[in-house]
């Protein structure tokens, strides 16, 4: 049987890696562990899973959703194999340019021949791109912060965080909402900082993109992301 794909496309720091892990929670996904990332004094950093990655330069899709085993079937990586044994769903996450955009999408600009060779081996059933808006009461402010973090415990040149906040709230965010069908026709966008916060209208409509019932301990699933962003506002 075929396995049913969802991809998660997502700009660096808007949750798209813990976005792919919760989606593969639900009933007939694939289940991952999940990874947490710790900065260098040991606060949480993200959360997410190693086996809905696709290292798309490396490997094939088809490579990339069987790498946890040997060829005896043995399992060489625990940490990438599905916990659901009857899967028929994946929520897969790309590596490196998560969102298929030129210059790491700070010109909203689609690499298409990227999207085009990743949507033809993954053939997803939908594309889902999480935002956030400029005036949000949902985390706007602790995801935009957690970014900063990480990029300074990953030692990447100095940002200024303004530079960030007007690029991400003036220019990212508002073409992802105006553009996601150049996507494709099967494009969606979900407010990111509403599913943490379990606003349930937000939560209904990811659970129709993926045709799957809404999970009972979802307020369990997303709480340890919501206790990690208290420490970035």
């Amino acid at each position: 049987m075929s396995t049913e794909n969802h991809l998660v496309l997502y700009q660096a720091g808007h949750s798209g890696t813990y976005l792919v892990w919760l989606i593969n929670q639900h009933k007939n996904f694939s289940q991952y562990e999940c990874q947490w990332k710790y900065t260098e004094q040991g606060h949480r950093l993200d959360l997410g899973c190693y086996g809905a990655d696709w290292d798309y330069e490396n490997e094939t899709f088809s490579e990339s959703r069987t790498c946890w085993q040997g060829e005896d079937g043995a399992i060489l990586n625990p940490d990438r194999e599905p916990r659901n044994k009857n899967r028929t769903k994946d929520a897969i996450k790309l590596i490196p340019n998560h969102c298929c955009q030129l210059d790491s999408g700070r010109t909203g600009t689609i690499d298409l021949r990227l999207l085009k060779k990743v949507t033809e081996q993954v053939q997803p059933k939908s594309i889902i791109l999480p935002v956030i808006t400029d005036n949000s009461l949902y985390l706007r402010d602790e995801l935009l912060n957690r970014w900063i973090a990480y990029c300074e415990n990953h030692n990447k040149p100095e940002i200024d965080r303004d530079v960030w906040k007007g690029m991400w709230f003036k220019k990212q965010f508002p073409w992802l909402e105006e553009n996601v069908h150049r996507y494709g026709d099967n494009s969606h966008t979900i407010n990111i900082g509403k599913i943490i916060m379990d606003v349930k209208s937000e939560y209904l409509k990811l659970c129709e993109i993926i045709d799957e019932e809404p999970l009972k301990n979802i307020k369990e699933l997303t709480e340890p992301v919501r206790r990690m962003l208290k420490n970035y506002k």
